[in-house]
C-alpha cells in the first residue's frame, strides 16, 4: 500500500501540513522536527506525489517541442540532440506533432514550463494559436525563422549558406549550376551568387519542386538530355538529394564524375554515403545548445530580454565535388 504524508504525520505525531513543509524544505518547521520527518519518510519508503506537487507550483521542469510533421532526417537528429542536451541539464522533453494551436493547448494543460516551436520564416500565427499563447505563462522560443512578439527567436542564415555553396563551386571551376528546390531564401542566395560571381545563366538554372512533390525524371529530363547541361547541382534538402541520386543511378551517372553535388542539410547520413556528400547547413549540436541556453537563461542576454539570434551555416567539403578540369568529357 502506498505511503502518504498522512501516514508519516501519524507516525511523527504532527499535522500533515507540517510533513509537507518539512519534505519540501518550506519554512515554519524546526530543524529537529524536519530531520525526524525525513527519517520517518525514508524508513517508510515514501515516494512523493509529483503530480500533486505540480498542481500546486505549476512547475514540471520540462520543455515542450512543437515539431513539424515532415519526413526528414534533419528534424529527427535535431529532436534527438535537443533531448540529449536537455537531459544533461535535468530537463524533460515532451514532443507534439499536433497542429500548433492544439499542441500549445496540450502543453498548457500539462503545465509545461517552456516551449520550443519549429516554424519557417513565412509562418504566421493563427487566431487560435494567439489565444493559446496568451494562456501560456512560460517562455516560448521560435526556431527556424518565424517571429512573434514577446517570444525568443532563432533564425538560420540560409541565404548566405547557399551563396557560400555557389562560391565554393565557382572556385572549383564550375560556371553552370542548377538549383533544385522551392522559392525561398535559399534560392535568393543562389541567384545572388550567380550574379555577383558572374557565372553562366542558362534556362535550367532553377528546377522548382513544390512542397510535397518529388524530383522526378520528367522534371529533369530536358535538363539532363539538353546540350546546355550544368556541371554541378545545389539541392535544397536531403530528401531531394536522395531522389536526385536515385535518378542518377537509374541513368548510370556518377557523382562527382559526371556532376558535382552540394546538399543543404548537414546530417550524419551525408557523410556515410558511398560517395560522401558535400553539405552546407546549420550545425545541429549548435542549434540544440543555443535553444537550451536561451530557454534556461544561460545565453548571457540578461533578465527580461527577448533573444533574437541567427545561426550561421557551415560548409563541409567531401567527395561529391571535384574541380571541373578533372571531370570526364561527355
Amino acid at each position: 500500500m502506498k505511503v502518504t504524508i498522512k501516514d508519516i504525520a501519524r507516525e511523527a505525531g504532527v499535522s500533515h501540513p507540517t510533513v509537507s513543509k518539512a519534505l519540501n524544505g518550506a519554512p515554519g518547521v524546526s530543524e529537529d522536527i524536519r530531520k525526524k520527518i525525513v527519517a520517518i519518510a525514508s524508513r517508510m519508503n515514501y515516494v512523493p506525489n509529483l503530480a500533486a506537487k505540480r498542481l500546486v507550483d505549476r512547475k514540471t521542469n520540462s520543455i515542450g517541442l512543437i515539431w513539424p510533421k515532415i519526413e526528414g532526417l534533419f528534424f529527427y537528429h535535431l529532436g534527438m540532440q535537443i533531448q540529449k542536451e536537455a537531459a544533461a541539464r535535468g530537463i524533460d522533453v515532451i514532443m507534439s506533432l499536433a497542429e500548433p494551436p492544439e499542441a500549445l493547448r496540450i502543453f498548457n494543460e500539462h503545465f509545461v514550463d517552456e516551449i520550443l516551436f519549429w516554424c519557417p520564416p513565412d509562418w504566421l500565427p493563427s487566431v487560435e494559436f494567439i489565444k493559446q499563447r496568451e494562456l501560456f505563462h512560460g517562455n516560448m522560443l521560435l526556431m527556424g525563422g518565424g517571429r512573434m512578439e514577446r517570444t525568443h527567436c532563432i533564425g538560420i542564415d540560409r541565404k548566405s549558406a547557399v551563396y557560400e555553396a555557389v562560391r565554393y563551386l565557382a572556385g572549383q571551376g564550375h560556371r553552370k549550376l542548377t538549383f533544385i528546390g522551392n522559392r525561398s531564401d535559399k534560392l535568393t542566395g543562389f541567384t545572388q551568387g550567380l550574379l555577383e560571381l558572374r557565372l553562366d545563366y542558362h534556362d535550367h538554372y532553377f528546377i522548382q519542386i513544390e512542397p510535397g512533390e518529388s524530383v522526378t525524371e520528367s522534371k529533369m529530363q530536358s535538363l539532363l538530355d539538353g546540350e546546355d547541361r550544368p556541371t554541378a547541382f545545389i539541392v535544397d534538402s536531403q530528401t531531394y538529394a536522395f531522389e536526385l541520386l536515385e535518378l542518377f543511378r537509374k541513368r548510370k551517372l556518377r557523382i562527382p564524375g559526371d556532376y558535382s553535388l552540394v546538399v543543404y542539410d548537414d546530417i550524419p547520413e551525408m557523410e556515410r554515403m558511398e560517395v560522401p556528400l558535400t553539405t552546407v547547413g546549420p550545425s545541429i549540436p549548435k542549434l540544440a545548445l543555443a535553444a537550451l541556453d536561451i530557454l534556461t537563461g544561460r545565453d548571457g542576454r540578461g533578465e527580461s530580454k527577448w533573444a533574437d539570434v541567427d545561426i550561421g551555416c557551415e560548409l563541409h567539403i567531401r567527395k561529391s565535388v571535384s574541380p571541373l578540369h578533372t571531370k570526364a568529357k561527355k
